[in-house]
């Protein structure tokens, strides 16, 4: 070849490398046109999903703003739920009339909660002993009445201080005093032998120091007693 085309070596290189680069040239292309196109139902389809997507933010976007807007209008109480005719008041059927418990007998009492005919009974004999209730916590003395509720008992009764009947300890006899429930036979003879050597006693503060009784039994009977 050398003989009959008459080229060098450098223009044999050069002749190479052009056929090189027309090789090349013609694969590629070769390549390019055997390779699959998208069809035009790719471009369709991307399209659709680029059109979910954007319509997806837009929902986002319209919660997040719906979500703030509750947050700032929430109330800060919460609103009343109750239904119109259950806020109506409660008002009782009848009004409750109190009974004065140093004047009402046993008819009146059994009419009273936690009150029986046996209870109504012991409560009316130890005030007439007594002489009136001076306060509810006298009620703890009769033993029917120790575990009543006197704090209930004062909806529906009332004492009535004026209505007390007082002993006058220079003019009662032995039995008007034993027969109080403050008093006892021993306490009733001392004030009845220093009536008779030493005449009537004065004040309760006497009476302490003849019969030596302890201040709360005093104490006891100074609404029942008169000099």
């Amino acid at each position: 070849m050398k003989t009959k085309f008459h080229f060098t070596r450098g223009e044999w290189a050069a002749a190479l490398f052009l056929l090189t680069i027309m090789t090349a040239g013609n694969i590629y292309y070769f390549v390019r046109d055997t390779y699959p196109k998208p069809s035009r139902d790719a471009h369709r389809y991307e399209a659709l999903f680029q059109q979910f997507a954007d319509e997806q933010r837009r929902l986002d976007d319209s919660l997040a703003e719906a979500r703030e807007q509750t947050f700032r209008t929430r109330p800060t109480a919460r609103a009343d739920t109750t239904p119109p005719f259950r806020k109506q008041e409660h008002k009782p059927m009848y009004d409750v009339v109190r009974i004065d418990i140093n004047s009402c007998d046993t008819d009146q009492l059994v009419t009273v909660p936690q009150f029986g005919s046996k209870r109504a009974a012991k409560l009316v004999e130890y005030r007439e002993r007594l002489g009136g209730f001076h306060s509810f916590s006298q009620l703890q003395e009769v033993y029917v009445l120790q575990n009543i509720d006197t704090t209930k008992l004062k909806t529906y009764l009332y004492i009535n201080k004026q209505s007390i009947k007082k002993l006058n300890v220079n003019t009662a006899s032995y039995q008007e005093l034993v027969s109080h429930p403050y008093f006892d036979a021993y306490l009733t003879k001392l004030i009845l032998r220093h009536r008779e050597k030493n005449g009537p006693i004065r004040n309760l503060d006497e009476l302490q120091q003849i019969t030596h009784a302890y201040p709360e039994l005093i104490e006891k009977l100074r609404p029942y007693i008169s000099f």
